[in-house]
């Protein structure tokens, strides 16, 4: 530019008064007009910056362990009373109560016990490069069912029996699923507003799954009825 040299020079770090850390110093120079740019911090908000980090970390922390808390001690209990709610309708009009069915006595512990123990199975397995835990994940599909049905049943015969009513089905239930994302895109489409339409659908199909597979449990032998003896019909 008119014949303007021009120089960009960057310094080392260097340190100025006891409080500023180390700075850096930029000289660029064009023509007659010279430039000086000097970065750095003050030593005296470090302490600040480490407060407001520790402050983040043990917010996150406490919401983490909040949120686990919940979804064992109340969403899983209520994910329970959902299967069993869906299984009554299949038959008459199940009430809303139905929902928290699993809530209160022995019958309520054993449920936190089962459905922790499932869940955290399919976390270990998903450790494993997470195909393993998606596929844990079919496999225990049932329990959720079987919980609504039998809650004192303990979380290993849980898990047995629901790898039995999934083996040879784990596809057909991909591909179920599979068929439902039609319906949940047409429903976010809705501002979100379609999926709660969509999802009482959803949710019938899978009890008429289960209805299925344990008919077919019953009828290969799997188990009877002195350990599913059926929902309560209204």
């Amino acid at each position: 530019m008119d014949g303007a040299a021009r120089r960009l020079r960057g310094f080392p770090a260097r340190r100025g008064s006891s409080n500023i850390g180390p700075t850096l110093t930029f000289n660029y120079t064009t023509g007659s007009d010279h430039y000086n740019y000097q970065y750095g911090y003050d030593r005296a908000v470090l302490p600040y910056f480490g407060a407001v980090a520790a402050a983040a970390f043990g917010f996150v922390l406490i919401a983490m362990v909040v949120g686990v808390l919940f979804s064992v001690f109340v969403s899983n209990p209520v994910t329970v009373g959902k299967c069993r709610y869906f299984m009554e309708s299949r038959v008459g009009n199940a009430p809303f109560s139905s929902l928290f069915s699993a809530f209160g006595g022995p019958a309520y512990r054993n449920v936190v016990k089962v459905m922790f123990m499932k869940n955290l199975f399919i976390f270990l397995w998903s450790l494993l490069f997470v195909i393993p835990g998606i596929y844990k994940a079919y496999q225990y599909r049932m329990v959720d069912y079987l919980m609504a049905e039998n809650p004192y049943m303990t979380y290993q015969r849980a898990l047995e029996l629901s790898r039995q009513m999934t083996d040879g089905e784990k596809f057909n239930i991909f591909i179920l699923e599979l068929s439902f994302f039609g319906w949940l895109f047409l429903g976010a489409l809705a501002c979100g507003i379609g999926v709660f339409f969509v999802n009482p659908y959803i949710e019938a199909t899978f009890a008429e799954l289960y209805a299925a597979l344990r008919a077919k449990a019953f009828a290969t032998g799997m188990t009877d009825a002195s350990e599913l003896s059926d929902f309560m019909r209204y």
